[in-house]
C-alpha cells in the first residue's frame, strides 16, 4: 500500500489531480481530432475549430491545475507528491504560455 503522501488530502489537491487527469484526456481527444482530420490536409491547428477549442481547454485546465494546486499547498499545507507534480507540471505550461506571449 502506498504511503499517505502519495495521494492527496484535501478537497483543493484532488481537484488539482483530477484537473491535471483532465489536461492529458483533451490533448488526447485534441490528437484524434487531428488525425480524424488528415485527409484535410490543415496547416495550423487553428484551421481545425474542434481541435483548437479542445487545445485551449486543455491549457486552460492546466493553468486551473497549477493555481488550485498552488493555493493548495500555500493554504492547506498539503505535501502529497501527486499535488507537487501537479504543480511543476501546470508550472511548465504556465510559463510555455508566458514565454509565448511575451517573446
Amino acid at each position: 500500500m502506498l504511503s499517505r503522501n502519495v495521494y492527496p488530502q484535501t478537497r483543493p489537491g484532488k481537484w488539482s489531480v483530477l484537473l491535471l487527469l483532465a489536461v492529458f484526456v483533451l490533448l488526447l481527444v485534441s490528437a484524434l481530432i487531428v488525425q480524424s482530420a488528415q485527409p484535410f490536409n490543415f496547416d495550423t491547428l487553428f484551421d481545425n475549430t474542434w481541435a483548437a477549442i479542445v487545445s485551449m481547454l486543455a491549457i486552460a485546465a492546466a493553468l486551473g491545475a497549477f493555481v488550485v494546486g498552488v493555493y493548495t499547498i500555500l493554504r492547506n499545507h498539503e505535501r502529497s507528491v501527486a499535488v507537487f507534480f501537479t504543480v511543476s507540471l501546470g508550472g511548465l505550461v504556465a510559463l510555455f504560455v508566458l514565454m509565448q506571449l511575451f517573446l
